[in-house]
């Protein structure tokens, strides 16, 4: 099988090289299969060089499509799908691609204006999360508005006509068959979003280490935050509780890992300063500070998009043997760690944070371990899309 793996990204993204490469290689590692992957991004030439040295190096096959910004965004969205249906038309009568994977709506879209050209290969939507939902939620996309039916429309074309659906939560399948009844449930297949368990891992060397350079204490509590910012993420409540946890703990502290440093210092109350720390760093470095920390957070608001959602940041941190404390809404995770000792599903109940807070010292490394390798271990990734992909 040649798969090509269609993706629509911003100038700085890293999904790619640290999420789907990975899982792709373990896949080809499996099954005498070939990715492919065309990726459609604004970025300049020297990340476009970057991403394709990292492809070649796991033995993918790597693309590069220009995105237009100009005249305006939404204009230049136009034209590059225009552009980017010939681009990817080109490549199938180039390649001896036998199955065809566009990963979430734009994708979809410019796959959708070759389907009566497509034959004998087989097309499997990626829908990653729900986006168009998310658009709602989070970034003011008015249901009904012309934008909206435009992007539905695409997504609805693709989950009818693709021959498998791939997605991260059985909630998302759900949504989706409540939303297009006449899709047959049998299409979709719920796959994992994988991390490698040998690069995420306790250390306690390296644990003394990021420690003493933080000037923490041997026995006091680190809060982790790793990841993105923005409306859908709870940062006030982040602070809320660690302020609280404070009151009891007065060696603890909190360490973001982020992006844009200087975005988030400017939302850090002044009675915070001092106890919050902000870093950024790359992402090889990222185990190091989570083998210091004791605790990952994981909070996101309260949305209809949340169903479709499998952060894999909790799974980085289980597989670091921290700790986590997550959102009741947010995926199948409720369904999936309700009740593991290393997972407190946050519903409000201060209370009941606290006591389980009081459990931390005593709970096993090693056990953690296993909960994020179960659920979020790259082998089962690899093993999902075997078995999806494979699927009669």
């Amino acid at each position: 099988m040649n798969i090509l793996f269609i993706s629509w990204d911003s100038d700085q993204t890293n999904y790619l090289e640290n999420l789907f490469f990975p899982i792709f290689r373990g896949i080809q590692d499996k099954r005498s299969w070939q990715f492919h992957v065309m990726q459609f991004s604004w970025a300049d030439a020297a990340e476009v060089e970057r991403i394709r040295t990292v492809a070649k190096e796991m033995g993918i096959v790597y693309q590069h499509v220009f995105v237009h910004r100009k005249p305006t965004v939404a204009l230049g969205v136009l034209r590059t799908i225009r552009l980017g249906k010939r681009s990817i038309k080109t490549y199938l009568q180039n390649q001896p691609i036998t199955c065809l994977m566009p990963r979430s709506t734009l994708p979809a879209m410019m796959v959708n204006q070759l389907r009566g050209w497509l034959k004998g290969i087989l097309l499997v939507f990626d829908a990653d999360g729900l986006p168009i939902q998310e658009r709602v939620d989070f970034a003011g996309l008015k249901p009904g508005s012309l934008q909206y039916r435009w992007l539905k429309r695409a997504e609805t074309k693709m989950l009818i006509h693709a021959d498998k659906v791939l997605t991260r939560t059985e909630k998302a399948i759900q949504f989706h068959l409540r939303s297009n009844p006449v899709l047959s449930p049998s299409k979709f297949h719920k796959v994992c979003n994988g991390r490698d368990a040998g690069f995420f891992k306790p250390d306690t060397a390296i644990r003394s280490r990021i420690r003493g350079e933080l000037g923490m204490k041997d026995n006091s509590l680190l809060w982790i935050y790793s990841g993105s910012l923005g409306p859908p993420y709870q940062l006030e409540e982040m602070l809320r509780l660690f302020w609280a946890h404070y009151q009891f703990d007065a060696d603890s502290r909190m360490l973001f890992l982020v992006r844009n440093h200087h975005t988030l210092s400017a939302q850090i109350p002044d009675y915070l300063r001092g106890l919050v720390w902000i870093k950024t760093v790359p992402f090889k470095c990222i185990p190091d500070y989570y083998a210091a920390g004791d605790l990952g957070l994981s909070l996101r608001k309260s949305a209809p998009s949340l169903a479709g959602l499998a952060p894999i940041k909790v799974g980085e941190y289980l597989l670091s043997g921290l700790p986590v404390i997550v959102s009741e809404e947010i995926g199948d995770l409720s369904y999936d760690l309700e009740g593991e000792p290393a997972c407190f599903i946050y519903k409000g109940n201060d209370a009941a944070l606290h006591s389980w807070l009081e459990t931390l010292g005593s709970q096993s490394k090693s056990a953690i371990r296993k909960v994020g390798t179960h659920y979020f271990g790259l082998d089962q990734s690899v093993a999902a899309y075997v078995k999806a992909l494979e699927a009669k």
